[in-house]
């Protein structure tokens, strides 16, 4: 049925992602019979901790799992403001802890209770593209900088000063996602103080944090230095519970009430069973550990394989669990060799077109989350098509 002229979406929020077409384009590839090996979707490809699933399973016969409050299950949030103090040695009043749908939702409640309309949030290139698009949809200025292979694609002081006017936000990423690189402590505390010092509000993204491979650079978070900094956490990641779709903030004393009314308002709480398991699942380290081994396995066959097929050159991969390579060597498109890789090895990359809009078509993310067998024999694959 024809549809009025004057019915028609909104000017926000229709912008997918070339990962996203590419999957579809995936799927026609499997429909004429090849096993397609995805490496282009950062989801762990092991599920939640059992002690979350005995845990959900328990509660579901003693309670009806209804609405919680806004910001949270009292026992969730206290048990994460004590995983600060185990894991970093900062005392965190579990009243800054507000519970969220995802990390994807607590980015949009920084987003919303922040900033108002038109004000300008810096994200450095690369970065994870649904911020870019969140950002568009709700109307604030996102203002795109360049990083350098050289500083492993984070952003340093020199970079942010380097922006055109002023700016309102910076987001930043340790672990990023798509590089794998991290922010050494040293230079968190420096982003985070001269963002304080400038009232520029700083969101630290921290969502692939447990997933980090050596002590070369340390795990640290962004509320050691700087009361005035929030951080983004998920329960995707490290603890494998990516479609239970929970994550969580740590905010400044006076930023819990309005961001948790705006959390009321725009879907009443986080999903009860999934915070009843998150409350178990912070207690499997030893299963979640055994996870991040795996992952550092794959990362290393795959450091060990990849350059003799011409990826020789990405920045440091110190955690979460990608490859971001330079490909403009190979071909001048990097949406075009993911369709070639796809078509021709039957194996899926994503694009950096949708982490850098402005020089990502040189630059391809590999993922390494899932089994080491698909990780071999997609390796197998592109060997076989690179010739």
């Amino acid at each position: 049925m024809a549809t009025a002229a004057k019915f028609r979406p909104s000017h926000r929020g229709s912008s997918p992602s070339v990962a996203e077409q590419l999957q579809s384009r995936a799927r026609q590839v499997e429909a004429r019979g090849t096993r397609v090996i995805y490496l282009h979707v950062g989801q762990p490809s092991t599920g939640a901790p059992d002690g979350t699933l005995q845990a959900v399973e328990a509660a579901s016969r003693n309670s009806t799992l209804g609405y919680t409050p806004a910001a949270g299950i009292d026992a969730l949030r206290e048990r994460i403001a004590r995983q600060y103090s185990e894991l970093h040695e900062v005392a965190i009043d579990p009243e800054r802890v507000v519970v969220t749908l995802g990390a994807s939702g607590a980015m949009i409640l920084a987003i919303v209770g922040c900033f108002d309309e038109g004000q300008r949030v810096a994200l450095p290139q690369p970065f994870y593209y649904g911020y870019r698009y969140a950002m568009s949809t709700l109307g604030i200025e996102c203002v795109r900088f360049e990083t350098s292979m050289e500083n492993h694609f984070q952003p340093r002081i020199a970079d942010i000063e380097a922006i055109e006017g002023d700016i309102d936000g910076l987001v930043i990423a340790s672990p990023n996602n798509p590089t794998g690189s991290m922010i050494t402590p040293a230079e968190l505390r420096e982003l985070a103080e001269y963002c304080e010092r400038r009232e520029i509000r700083l969101i630290s993204d921290e969502i692939y944090h447990g997933i980090v491979f050596d002590d070369e650079v340390p795990e640290a978070t962004g509320v050691a230095f700087s009361d005035e900094t929030i951080v983004v956490n998920s329960f995707s990641k490290y603890y494998s519970m990516a479609g239970w779709r929970l994550g969580w903030m740590v905010l400044p004393e006076y930023l819990v009430e309005p961001i948790s009314n705006l959390a009321h308002n725009l879907y009443l709480c986080a999903p009860a069973p999934a915070q009843v398991g998150a409350l178990h699942a912070i207690d499997c380290r030893d299963e979640l550990d055994r996870h991040v081994a795996s992952y550092r396995k794959n990362r290393d066959v795959m450091l060990k394989r990849l350059p003799g097929m011409g990826f020789d050159r990405f920045p440091a991969p110190h955690g979460a669990f990608y490859l971001y390579c330079h490909v403009k060597h190979m071909h001048e498109d990097s949406v075009d060799f993911c369709i070639e890789m796809l078509e021709e090895a039957g194996v899926l990359a994503a694009p950096g077109s949708d982490f850098c809009p402005d020089s990502g078509q040189h630059f391809v993310r590999f993922s390494y989350a899932g089994s080491a067998e698909d990780i071999e024999e997609a390796l197998d694959r592109i060997e076989r098509w690179r010739g």
